[in-house]
């Protein structure tokens, strides 16, 4: 069966609470990976100035921002003709899913901004696959899914199971185009049910079936799905994995934490320095000091000499001896002695 890949957006007009990635103030639009979005918004007011961005109409995240009636940058685009903006994004991929906002005023400051949702679905389930090949996704906690069934039959119930269609296995139902229940939805377009899945978690994991219904028939696609904890940016799942629909603005890593780390060795290597420095000095000047010291002591002192001694024994007849003993008895009778008295 063919799909028209151009998306047609639709209100979503019956939200309920419970659900934190979407308000009740947004509209919710489906697609199909590989396919093209287009969603007209009309405003009460003609403007010069019109802006298409993702979330927040902020640095990068302003996709289009111009005063032409016609405006492309790469893969988005947009349109301006009495009162009515129309936006497109061609060849949708899984990351197109996410917050956008567009907007048309007199000036890009003051323009009124409409905000909506686009769920990219990763699979479309035509029925045409091997029933014993079941469709199997591998997801993150923390990520969102969203699966696109199609039916060749019209009907005007739509649901979406967890396993069989019955009692509180039904997580969401509605004869209406769209409709949502905490953390699931589902949206009809053209012969397609998306249903999607947001912040899934590991509880998550199981068969899931969704099913469209006429007054005469009914039909069901099914698939499963496997939740497990985030990885690291090596893992590996079956596809590319899905952005998390929470809305909280810019992602982007502050740039002040590698310059605060940059400061810390610059101080830590200053403080090296000045510390090898202040013992290197300290050692100088101690070793002066003791140069100095040695010096004056030397000057002002008694010139010292070697003097080498011999032990001579009384008794002792060498001729070189430098002393002799005084003993009465023992010493040279022709030496003259003189006797040194103390007077007190």
């Amino acid at each position: 069966m063919k799909v028209h890949h151009t998306l047609i957006c639709f209100f979503f007009l019956s939200l309920q609470d419970g659900n934190p990635e979407v308000t009740k103030a947004q509209i919710l639009h489906y697609g199909v990976i590989g396919g093209n979005f287009k969603a007209g918004f009309t405003f009460n007011s003609p403007g010069t100035w019109k802006m298409f961005c993702r979330e927040q109409c902020e640095g990068e995240n302003i996709l289009i921002k111009t005063t032409d009636v016609r405006a492309q940058t790469g893969r988005y685009s947009i349109e301006y003709e009495n009162n009515v903006l129309s936006v497109s994004i061609s060849k949708l991929t899984e990351s197109d899913s996410g917050q956008y906002r567009c907007g048309l005023g007199g000036s890009s400051s003051s323009a009124p901004f409409t905000p909506f949702v686009i769920f990219v679905a990763e699979a479309l389930l035509d029925g045409n696959d091997d029933p014993a090949q079941l469709k199997h996704f591998d997801k993150e906690t923390g990520s969102s899914l969203t699966v696109g069934c199609s039916f060749k039959q019209a009907g005007n119930r739509k649901m979406f199971c967890r396993g069989e269609c019955g009692g509180e296995k039904i997580l969401v139902h509605t004869e209406h185009v769209s409709a949502q229940r905490d953390r699931y939805n589902i949206g009809y377009v053209s012969g397609v049910l998306y249903v999607s899945i947001t912040q899934l978690t590991k509880s998550d994991s199981g068969r899931y079936r969704c099913l469209l219904s006429g007054s005469s028939s009914s039909s069901s696609r099914e698939f499963e799905v496997t939740v497990t904890d985030a990885a690291g940016p090596s893992a590996t799942t079956t596809g590319s994995s899905t952005p998390s629909l929470t809305w909280t603005g810019s992602t982007e890593q502050p740039e002040g934490a590698a310059s605060a780390v940059l400061l810390y060795v610059i101080i830590s290597l200053l403080i090296i320095i000045i510390l090898s420095s202040l013992a290197v000095l300290i050692i100088c000047i101690k070793r002066k000091s003791n140069r100095g010291l040695r010096t004056r002591g030397n000057s002002e002192g008694t010139n010292m000499e070697d003097v080498h001694y011999e032990n001579c024994t009384p008794g002792s007849t060498r001729e070189d001896s430098t002393y002799q003993s005084l003993h009465p008895a023992t010493r040279d009778q022709d030496q003259t002695y003189s006797t040194l008295t103390h007077h007190t």
